[in-house]
């Protein structure tokens, strides 16, 4: 069951809010801000994907003498409600088919991890193959854990990553793909 939160609006109606959306929200949030820091001359959109878990970020530069760039990521974002680590998260068939299908028509895609309360992690779509590899199953799992005051921790299904994620690889990692793109 997804908790929802309450919110009085203008009018008599109550607006129910899913935590999901609140957790979305701020992951999506925390990326624009940092976009919107390290690129300030590019312009950040995003559109919703396929499913409720799918977005698409596109960068534009705004064209001088007709010359403008548009640079795309897919992003998939995945949440756990439990509180402390480890955090499990289900990857059906279809889920790691839609991650395909965005790395495909926009390039670099990106998993981001909401681990409750605690945090994001991020895998790009090369590191997130080394954990759940090219043959999708019904159903696969992928576990984040993270020691106090240490990083995140990835394993998978297919695999695990040697090493750890580095400190705010979200939202560090997508910035990074959309500096070096505009580079």
């Amino acid at each position: 069951m997804i908790p929802y939160v309450s919110v009085q609006s203008l009018g008599r109606q109550t607006v129910s809010i899913k935590t999901e959306d609140q957790i979305h929200g701020a992951a999506i949030l925390t990326l624009f801000e940092a976009l919107g820091q390290a690129l300030p001359s590019i312009k950040f959109s995003l559109q919703t994907g396929h499913s409720r878990n799918c977005y698409i970020v596109e960068g534009i530069q705004p064209s001088v003498l007709g010359k403008g760039k548009t640079v795309a990521s897919g992003l998939y974002v995945k949440m756990s409600n439990k509180r402390r680590s480890p955090w499990r998260y289900t990857f059906l068939r279809e889920h790691q088919d839609e991650i395909r299908e965005l790395h495909q028509k926009y390039g670099e895609t990106f998993t981001v991890f909401a681990n409750g309360l605690d945090g994001f992690a991020c895998l790009s779509f090369s590191e997130l193959k080394e954990i759940l590899d090219d043959v999708h199953e019904e159903q696969e799992w992928v576990a984040v854990s993270r020691k106090p005051r240490q990083a995140y921790r990835v394993s998978g299904n297919d695999g695990r990553r040697e090493t750890a994620l580095t400190q705010n690889a979200f939202p560090k990692s997508i910035v990074a793909y959309f500096e070096k793109a505009y580079a």
